[in-house]
């Protein structure tokens, strides 16, 4: 081996190297503590360790999401891009080893005896051929082209695992929210039937002393108009309520029809019973993040992708088989071929195209790194969000338990007085309707401490296990 030999070689390793993606996890700002956090700061448990069956004691709908989880159509279509990446790394990586193909043929060919150029006498003008062979091609990997084209797709396999994931969490959130919406409409027909009850009792009491002259006319068309938006709203219920199980059935994957319920919405309890953990550890919950910068490293080994082509490429061809005029004679050994010759390909111009590939690809990979960056700062606010919304939620429901409570005293006291003579009919239909609002928006901020709690729950990366 000469001296210009031993020289390339260290100088093609050398070359090599300065085009290896040198991947390092953007630097984000992480605080020491969520904002909202109430909780014991220091604390490395996290709410979204536990498993759905962990944080959920209603076994009716876990039974629904285990349901979506294997039926959603948006699962299913996940998992198919799962596949389909896997496909890709098993290609990429088929580039990395020689190719062997086999070839067999056979020509029959005849020429114009008189034609352009005549046959000599005795010539024959049919002639057959036919040819077995064997053919090898094989890359070299000097400057990594291929070795950065499998690590790219591997790390694609490994976003779209990611984002089914995210897909997987995210129907987990949408069944849990639209069950609770179900039991909130379900508890606010509960509350208005009752109610209507009451207002049909009243108007029954208010019909008998209009008949004897202790009440007027106006108090009686009042009375039948409270039983009568009573009704209204009740038809508007049982309206949304049907169209929560349509799109609940839509989310399980099946027909819409009627959804079986579990515990009623005062029956639930799924309050958070760890806090939310170090923000340290998000970064390795949460899938979409996981995603993101799984797709910065494809991006990053698709940068140095883009580099090797500055390099040549080279590649070893070889063939090998037998040729023959005669069939019965092809196999003898004196009509055996072989051609065998390294190629190579370098660019010399092409008016920029290999300088352009590199920079659209070094832009692809800044954007990854600011998706990813993004990705981060999002998943702090909605886990600040999440705990602001189950803090101050919490209090609400105190708050309007409270105010419902005071208002059924004024209404049981503005019956008293009406009854007595000592108030008007107006005054009981005021207090009556404002607890029939009340009532319905307590029943609404249950369903939303609830809902509150599986924002929490997800903006965590629960379910990750």
């Amino acid at each position: 081996m000469n001296r210009r030999a031993l020289f390339l070689i260290p100088a093609a390793v050398l070359l090599a190297g300065c085009i290896r993606p040198h991947y390092q996890r953007p630097q984000v700002s992480i605080p020491h503590a969520y904002r909202g956090d109430a909780g014991p700061s220091g604390d490395a448990r996290s709410l979204g360790e536990l498993r759905w069956e962990d944080l959920i004691r209603d076994e009716s709908l876990n039974a629904l999401i285990r349901e979506a989880l294997a039926n959603n159509y948006d699962v299913r279509i996940a998992a198919a891009r799962v596949l389909e990446a896997r496909s890709q790394v098993t290609l990429a990586r088929s580039e990395r080893f020689p190719s062997v193909d086999a070839q067999a043929g056979y020509t029959n060919q005849r020429i114009a005896r008189e034609g352009s150029t005549p046959l000599p006498e005795g010539y024959p003008a049919e002639s057959g051929f036919t040819n077995v062979l064997a053919a090898l091609s094989w890359e070299l990997d000097l400057w990594g082209r291929l070795r950065n084209a499998n690590a790219a797709a591997r790390a694609q396999l490994l976003a779209t695992q990611e984002a089914r994931r995210v897909v997987m969490e995210t129907l987990a959130g949408q069944v849990a929210q639209t069950y609770f919406l179900l039991r909130d409409l379900d508890l606010e027909r509960e509350i208005t039937t009752r109610s209507i009850a009451s207002r049909n009792e009243s108007l029954e009491l208010v019909r008998l002393r209009v008949e004897n002259g202790y009440s007027s006319e106006m108090d009686l068309r009042q009375a039948e108009a409270l039983v009568k938006t009573a009704t209204v709203s009740l038809t508007d219920l049982e309206r949304q309520s049907e169209q929560a199980e349509n799109q609940m059935s839509t989310l399980l994957g099946r027909p819409p029809g009627p959804v079986p319920r579990g515990r009623s919405l005062l029956e639930q309890d799924i309050e958070p019973r760890l806090p939310p953990g170090l923000p340290s550890t998000l970064l390795e919950r949460r899938p979409d993040i996981r995603q993101a910068e799984q797709e910065l490293i494809g991006a990053n080994a698709q940068v140095a992708v883009a580099k090797a082509a500055f390099f040549p490429r080279i590649s070893l061809t070889a063939s090998t088989g037998f040729e023959s005029g005669a069939l019965l004679s092809m196999l003898r050994a004196f009509n055996g071929t072989w051609v065998f010759g390294p190629v190579g390909n370098l660019p010399i111009f092409n008016a920029g195209r290999t300088r352009a590939g590199v920079r659209g690809a070094q832009a692809r990979e800044q954007q990854a790194a600011l998706n990813y960056q993004r990705a981060v700062n999002q998943a702090f606010r909605e886990v600040a969000d999440s705990l602001v919304a189950c803090r101050k939620l919490a209090e609400l429901r105190e708050q309007q338990e409270g105010l419902v409570q005071s208002l059924r005293s004024a209404v049981e006291l503005a019956d008293l007085r009406y009854r007595g003579g000592v108030s008007s009919y107006l005054e009981y239909l005021d207090s009556e309707r404002q607890l029939l609002d009340a009532e319905l928006r307590l029943a609404q901020v249950r369903r939303d401490q609830w809902t509150s709690v599986i924002n929490l729950y997800r903006a965590l990366g629960g379910g990750w296990q």
